[in-house]
């Protein structure tokens, strides 16, 4: 029986690399593409006998590859599933429309597979396997007689062969061990959990998109209606008669509007000042390493001065997970606690806070996000190797209103003696990484942790004794 083979278009390496496993489990060549028009070059010299087709892909979208395919009589035959994150019996109706046979979700049962190949019938229905006519017969034997003395027979051994010469013996296949059961689902659901993050990534991005876009909208809209009434009640009457007192009064309840607005962003900063003022200081900061570098000290105006003692101060370095906020509440709270113990200790200088950025290892694209990618992928195979994650957060949070909130209130409380600032590294290059021919994906992303830290950074000027 000829093999039967199957094509699976997808921008995503490793949504081709799980669905190409499990078809490949019931015995279908596997051929790949990354695009629709890719898919549609490699139509024209092959006939696959079934088509997995993503949705989103960079260039022509699958529902617009479907309609090519379908419109073509030398392709309109092959059935085609749609193979997406997409879901909803809306979405389901576009596909059909187009000429899909159907949905197939990404996040699915590996029971699901066949279901689908048997509805396509790509592989035949397990119902419909013939059923052999008649058993195998088998010889009549004459057991020997049995001594009732003895209780039982002696060396005999009876064996009773079949009448037929062509029965096949079935093998007994032994029952998978823990381990071996391990080794086969451990893999998927690994490569599950990864296709799941990715898409609550893109889901969320897509969120926080529309939320931005409708506000911009709403604002903008507000915005022009308030310029459109101050500009009609402020434009001079063309009557001689005293001008009525309308204008006054919207004047008036637009000002009130201003200034209320203008209280409740007041109110919103002596909130966050006061949130950060409320941060505790600890007796010892843990973790702490003492930082000898310091600024030379200034030369004595005369012999009589004498020159200021430097001490050293602790420093501190906290690791950040990939896409985590470097400044989240937890290293907010360390900063804080640090702080304390500084001004306890009666530091004056600058304190700086370097936020350090790893390259990591990652799987994924633009439009559905990236992740780290799995440990055991070589790491010259990755999708990119950087950090999209840092690379948006600095354009969006390039100081958080809490740490501006946090380094006003320690200079208030220090008279200006302590002066906090946000350093951001720049950490794009890769020396110190392992060689990606010769590394995995686990071994690049331990380098590229180590390096995604925050770092508290004590600069001292002069202590008093």
């Amino acid at each position: 029986m000829t093999p039967k083979r199957a094509l699976i278009v997808d921008d995503s390496k490793s949504a081709r690399v799980v669905l190409s496993r499990l078809l490949e489990k019931h015995d279908l060549t596997v051929d790949m593409r990354d695009s629709a028009e890719a898919a549609l070059q490699y139509l024209r010299d092959h006939r696959p006998d079934v088509i997995f087709m993503d949705h989103v892909m960079s260039g022509m979208d699958g529902l617009s590859a479907v309609q090519a395919i379908k419109n073509d009589p030398t392709t309109a035959s092959i059935p085609i599933m749609m193979y997406t994150s997409q879901d909803g019996e809306v979405y389901a109706g576009e596909a059909r429309a187009s000429g899909a046979a159907g949905v197939l979700p990404k996040q699915m049962a590996a029971s699901d597979i066949a279901e689908v190949l048997m509805q396509l019938q790509v592989l035949p229905d397990r119902r419909e396997c013939a059923i052999p006519s008649a058993a195998p017969t088998f010889d009549r034997i004459q057991l020997p007689a049995v001594d009732p003395t003895r209780g039982a027979l002696d060396g005999v051994v009876v064996q009773a062969q079949p009448a037929t010469a062509d029965v096949a013996v079935v093998p007994v296949t032994p029952p998978l061990s823990a381990a071996e059961v391990r080794a086969i689902v451990e893999p998927l659901f690994q490569e599950q959990g990864i296709e799941l993050r990715r898409f609550v990534v893109a889901s969320l991005d897509g969120v926080s998109a529309r939320l931005v876009t409708e506000l911009e909208e709403r604002l903008r809209r507000a915005v022009g209606e308030l310029s459109a009434t101050i500009a009609k009640a402020t434009e001079p009457q063309p009557q001689p008669e005293p001008p009525r007192p309308t204008g006054w009064i919207v004047l008036a309840v637009v000002s009130l509007l201003a200034a209320a607005a203008l209280g409740a962003l007041v109110w919103q900063a002596h909130s966050d000042l006061a949130a950060a003022r409320a941060i505790p200081a600890p007796a010892v900061v843990a973790n702490a390493t003492p930082v000898a570098e310091v600024d030379p000290p200034a030369p004595a105006v005369t012999a009589a001065v004498p020159p200021a003692r430097v001490a050293p101060f602790p420093s501190q370095r906290l690791t950040v997970a990939y896409g985590d906020v470097p400044l989240g509440p937890t290293r907010l709270t360390a900063l804080g606690n640090w702080l304390g113990e500084l001004e306890k200790q009666g530091f004056a200088g600058v304190v700086r806070v370097r936020l350090s950025a790893g390259q990591f290892c990652l799987t994924g694209n633009p439009g559905e996000g990236y992740v780290p990618a799995p440990g055991e992928l070589p790491a010259n195979r990755c999708d990119v190797v950087g950090n999209p994650a840092d690379d948006a957060q600095r354009a969006v949070e390039r100081e958080p209103v809490a740490f501006t909130a946090l380094a006003s209130s320690v200079r208030e409380r220090s008279h200006g003696a302590i002066d906090l600032r946000l350093v951001w590294m720049n950490s794009t290059g890769t020396a110190g990484y392992p060689a990606a021919n010769d590394s995995t994906a686990a071994q690049w992303n331990t380098v590229a942790q180590a390096r995604n830290v925050v770092e508290f950074l004590a600069d001292p000027r002069a202590v008093t004794p």
